[in-house]
C-alpha cells in the first residue's frame, strides 16, 4: 500500500520508513563483531584448543569494526559533522554513547593486535628486505625489540586485560545498536526478550563468520584444519542460534496466548514480512540440523567442511533477516493498525541497494590488506624434489 491507507472512506496517515537498509546493516555488522569477539574471548580465557584462531579472529575483526561506521555515515544528513560525537560528548545521547563505546572497542582491538603480533612485527622489522615495509614495521615496533620470555609473558597478561575490556565494549556496542532498532518499534519488538534474542543471534552470526574465515584462510595458507576447532566453534554456534530461535518463538507464542495489541501487529505484519520470516524460520532449522547432526556424524573431511560452510552461510542470511524484521518491520505498521507501509529499497542513491552492497563488501575488501601486513598463519610452501 502507499503512504496513506484507505479504510471505509477515511484516509489514515501512515508514517514513512525513515530507516532503510543501511540501518539494517549497522546492527548486522555489530552483531558479527560481538560474536567474533566472544569467540576470541572464549579462546583466550577458556578453550585452549581454539588458540590457533586468535590471530585470525583479531585481524578479521578489524575490517568489520572499521566498516561498522559506514552505514551510519551514509545515513547521516551531515556526515562531515560526525567527528563532533568525539570532541563534544553528550552522555544523554545514544549516538554519543555509541561514539565512546566504538572508540573503546577500536582502540582495545588495535592494542590486542599489537601485543598479539608484536614478536612477528619485531622479526619483520629485523629481517624484512623491502625497505618500505622494513621502515613500516620498525615504526610499528614502537621502539620495543625485547623478545625475551619475560616480555612475552607480559604481552600475554596485557592481552587478557584488553580482551576483557574489548568484550565488555563489544557487548555494549551490541546494546547500542539494539536501541536503534527499538526507537521506532511497535509492540511486537518492544519487549524485554528482544535484547537477549538480539545478542544470541549476533553471537551465532559471529561464530559462523569465524568458521567461514577459518575454512578460507587455512585453504589460502595451506594450513591443516583442526577438526576440534571446527567442532568446538560449531557447537557454540549451535547453542547460540538455538537460544535466539527459541527466545523469538517463545515471545511469539506468549503474544498469541495473550492476544493483545502485539498479536494484532504480528498478524498484520506477517503479510509484509513473509519472506524474511520464512528465511528466519526455515534457515534456522536447516542450520541447526546441519550443525548438530550432519556435521558430527559425517566422517568425510570434505563433506564435513561443505556442511559447515552451508550452515555458516545460512546463519549469516538468517541473522540478516532477523535484523531486517527488527529495523524495517518495526516501521511498517500503521499506528492505527489499519494498514502498513510498503518498503522497497531503491537501486541507486546514498541509501540504495548498490550502496548497501558496497558497505557489505567493504570488510572483505579490507581483509586481504590487513592480512597482508599481519598474516594470521605462516604460509606453507610445498617443495618439489
Amino acid at each position: 500500500m502507499s503512504a496513506t491507507t484507505l479504510f471505509e472512506g477515511y484516509v489514515y496517515p501512515n508514517h514513512e520508513v525513515f530507516w532503510g537498509i543501511l540501518i539494517v546493516i549497522y546492527p548486522y555488522f555489530v552483531s558479527i563483531i560481538t560474536g567474533m569477539v566472544t569467540i576470541y574471548a572464549i579462546a583466550e580465557f577458556w578453550k585452549k584448543e581454539l588458540k590457533d584462531l586468535e590471530k585470525l579472529v583479531v585481524v578479521s575483526s578489524l575490517p568489520f569494526v572499521l566498516s561498522a561506521l559506514m552505514p551510519l555515515l551514509l545515513d547521516l544528513g551531515q556526515p562531515q559533522r560526525a567527528f563532533e560525537l568525539y570532541v563534544t560528548p553528550n552522555f544523554s545521547s545514544v549516538m554519543a554513547v555509541f561514539g565512546i563505546v566504538y572508540l573503546t572497542e577500536l582502540f582495545t582491538l588495535l592494542g590486542e593486535m599489537w601485543f598479539l603480533f608484536r614478536i612477528d612485527i619485531v622479526n619483520r622489522a629485523l629481517n624484512e628486505r623491502n625497505p618500505v615495509l622494513k621502515l613500516l614495521y620498525r615504526i610499528l615496533t614502537l621502539g620495543v625489540y625485547d623478545t625475551s620470555e619475560e616480555a612475552r609473558n607480559v604481552d600475554k597478561k596485557v592481552i587478557k586485560i584488553l580482551t576483557g575490556i574489548e568484550l565488555i565494549a563489544a557487548w555494549c556496542l551490541s546494546y547500542v545498536s539494539f536501541l536503534f532498532g527499538v526507537v521506532k518499534s511497535n509492540p511486537w519488538w518492544n519487549t524485554t526478550i528482544l535484547p537477549v534474542s538480539f545478542v544470541f543471534g549476533g553471537l551465532a552470526a559471529g561464530g559462523a563468520m569465524v568458521l567461514l574465515l577459518y575454512i578460507a584462510f587455512t585453504a589460502r595458507y595451506g594450513v591443516g584444519r583442526k577438526p576440534e576447532i571446527i567442532a568446538t566453534v560449531s557447537n557454540y554456534v549451535f547453542y547460540f542460534l538455538l537460544a535466539a530461535f527459541a527466545l523469538e518463538t517463545i515471545n511469539t507464542i506468549l503474544y498469541a496466548y495473550k492476544e493483545d495489541i502485539a498479536w494484532a501487529v504480528i498478524k498484520l505484519a506477517s503479510t509484509q514480512l513473509a519472506i524474511p520470516l520464512a528465511i528466519q524460520v526455515i534457515g534456522s532449522l536447516e542450520a541447526l540440523l546441519f550443525l548438530r547432526y550432519i556435521c558430527y556424524k559425517c566422517r568425510n573431511g570434505s563433506m564435513n567442511t561443505l556442511f559447515v560452510t552451508i550452515a555458516a552461510l545460512t546463519i549469516l542470511v538468517v541473522v540478516f533477516a532477523m535484523r531486517w524484521n527488527m529495523v524495517i518491520g518495526a516501521q511498517l505498521i500503521d499506528y492505527s493498525l489499519r494498514g502498513f507501509v510498503s518498503y522497497t529499497p531503491p537501486l541507486l542513491g546514498r541509501e540504495g541497494l548498490l550502496a548497501a552492497l558496497g558497505v557489505l563488501l567493504a570488510p572483505f575488501v579490507m581483509l586481504p590488506i590487513v592480512t597482508y601486513f599481519f598474516p594470521p598463519y605462516e604460509k606453507k610452501v610445498s617443495v618439489k624434489l
